[in-house]
């Protein structure tokens, strides 16, 4: 099969690592997922087709049926109604249609699900990949960056941090950061100085690094990454001296080349930016004196 030597998908990122490090191409990252499934309760019922019938309430959407008979991966999937009947019954459709006599089942819940790669090489490279596509993102480059960004407190006056979010700092350009200090904590953003999660204000404006996804990230971003995540790789599943000292100056190189873009993109001057507003932060004896 031909090297891929280009294109935006992780696939193909996955096989330029895979490359890099002398191993061979792979056509799909797709793995393989373990669903562990507990048992939860139990409780008596017939099934006719896809309309399961019991004395049983409230058993929730998505909870798996089992018991003598009952096909593998049978679940509700839709929610029971109530019928006209003493005892009052209630009806359940489930996903797969099948025909059972009233008999003891079982409601069982997915607790944990375990994705598996089947090729240990292929999960190592898909894993580095992602690992130092986070830590290069959290960087903060002109693509994934903005300033000013307004964000509105939910009913609780807390700041909920997005799952895509690698930073978020309160803007200084306004008067009412100034005497706030804001970290993450909990998953939310968090007041150092009041020792609160609450933000009283209708609109707070923050700085913000967004985390992208593979194919957002700018070509000369994405070859930093893969470059950076081959030199882990060998030394990871190669071990070969002489290999990681060739791909770490390979980083070296695609770190430079993603620098100059930036550079070119974040239009920088030493003074700021002035389409963006002046974010340059000049040396101010007071900071010292703080001290």
């Amino acid at each position: 099969m031909p090297y891929l030597t280009t294109g935006s998908t992780e696939l193909k990122a996955v096989n330029q690592i895979l490359a890099s490090v002398g191993q061979a191409p792979v056509t799909t990252l797709t793995t393989e997922e373990t669903i562990v499934i507990n048992e939860v309760d139990r409780f008596t019922g017939s099934i006719s087709g896809t309309t399961l019938t019991t004395e049983t309430a409230n058993i929730p959407v998505g909870t798996y049926i089992g018991g003598v008979g009952v096909v593998t991966g049978t679940s509700i999937a839709v929610a029971g109604v109530q019928q006209a009947t003493n005892p009052v019954t209630y009806t359940y459709t489930i996903n797969i249609s099948q025909t059972l006599a009233s008999q003891a089942l079982t409601q069982s819940k997915v607790t944990t699900r375990v994705e598996t790669q089947t090729n240990p090489d292929v999960a190592i490279a898909l894993n580095t990949l992602r690992e130092v596509s986070r830590e290069v993102q959290a960087e903060g480059w002109s693509y994934n960056t903005e300033f000013d960004y307004k964000i509105t407190p939910d009913s609780n006056d807390e700041i909920r941090i997005p799952a895509d979010v690698l930073q978020m700092d309160l803007n200084q350009g306004y008067t009412e950061n100034i005497e706030k200090d804001a970290i993450f904590r909990g998953g939310k953003l968090y007041d150092k100085k009041a020792h609160s999660y609450k933000w009283t204000v209708e609109t707070v404006y923050v700085d913000i690094v967004w985390y992208f996804d593979w194919e957002s990230i700018p070509t000369p971003i994405q070859a930093y990454i893969v470059s950076r995540a081959a030199a882990i790789v060998s030394s990871r599943i190669i071990g070969d001296t002489s290999q990681y000292q060739i791909l770490q100056q390979k980083e070296l190189t695609t770190r430079s080349q993603a620098l100059e873009y930036e550079c070119n993109q974040g239009d920088y001057t030493f003074f700021g930016a002035p389409s963006h507003g002046n974010f340059y932060r000049p040396y101010k004896p007071f900071h010292t004196l703080q001290r």
